[in-house]
C-alpha cells in the first residue's frame, strides 16, 4: 500500500502543480512566481497537515522528491504556455477547463492521502481529525496560494469545494475504517467522488448559497 500511496502523493503533486502554474500564469507572474505559487499548491496542504500532526520537519523538506517534482511540472507548463502566446490567452476558457480537471485530481488525491496519513499515525479512531486533516492536505495550498495572488480563496467562494472533499472524506473514511473495506477500493471510491463531484460542480455551477 506504500507504494501505491507514493504514487498517488506523485500524481496528486503534478495535477496541483499544473493548477497551481495555470492560476499564477492567468495573473501575470514572472517564472519565479510561478514556479512558487505551484510548489506552495502542491506542497502547501501537506505542510500543513504534517505541522497539525507534530511531524517536524515537514516532508517536504525530509524527501525532496516532492519539491522536485513540483518544480519540473512548473517549469514545464510555464515554458509551454510561453511558447504557446496568445494561444494561451484566446483560449482561456479551455485553459480553465483543463485547470478545474487538474484540480479536481489534487483534491481527491490528496484528501485520501491526508485521512491515510492520520490513520497510519494512530488516528484512525479519531473519525472528525483525520477527515479534517484530509480536507486541510486537500485545501490547504489552494487557499495558501489564493492569498498570494491576492484572490478570495476559491474554497470559501466557489463551485463546492471543501464539501466535496469533505464528502469524499467521509466515504473513504467509513469504507476503510468502520466498514473494514478493501483499502485500494477505499482509496479509489474516494478519489473517484471526491474527482466527479468537483467536475459536476464546475460544468453546472452548483454554488452553496450565500447570503447576499
Amino acid at each position: 500500500m506504500d507504494s501505491i500511496i507514493l504514487i498517488l502523493e506523485i500524481i496528486g503533486t503534478i495535477a496541483f502543480a499544473v493548477s497551481g502554474s495555470m492560476v499564477s500564469i492567468n495573473k501575470r507572474l514572472d517564472i519565479f512566481g510561478v514556479i512558487f505559487c505551484a510548489v506552495v499548491t502542491a506542497l502547501g496542504g501537506g505542510v500543513l497537515r504534517d505541522m497539525l500532526l507534530a511531524n517536524l520537519p515537514p516532508v517536504m523538506f525530509r524527501e525532496y522528491i516532492y519539491v522536485i517534482v513540483a518544480l519540473i511540472t512548473a517549469f514545464a507548463t510555464f515554458i509551454i504556455a510561453h511558447f504557446i502566446g496568445k494561444k494561451y490567452t484566446e483560449n482561456i476558457e479551455i485553459i480553465d477547463k483543463v485547470d478545474n480537471i487538474f484540480d479536481a485530481v489534487g483534491l481527491g488525491v490528496f484528501t485520501v492521502v491526508g485521512i491515510n496519513t492520520a490513520i497510519s499515525s494512530g488516528y484512525g479512531d479519531n473519525a472528525f481529525f483525520a477527515i479534517f486533516l484530509g480536507m486541510t492536505t486537500g485545501c490547504g495550498g489552494g487557499i495558501i496560494r489564493d492569498v498570494i495572488v491576492r484572490e478570495v480563496p476559491f474554497v470559501l467562494s466557489k463551485r463546492i469545494y471543501a464539501v466535496a472533499s469533505i464528502g469524499g472524506g467521509i466515504v473513504y473514511y467509513v469504507m476503510y475504517v468502520t466498514l473494514g473495506f478493501n483499502e485500494v477500493l477505499s482509496v479509489l471510491t474516494g478519489i473517484i467522488l471526491i474527482f466527479a463531484v468537483r467536475i459536476l460542480a464546475s460544468v453546472f455551477r452548483w454554488d452553496l448559497p450565500k447570503a447576499i
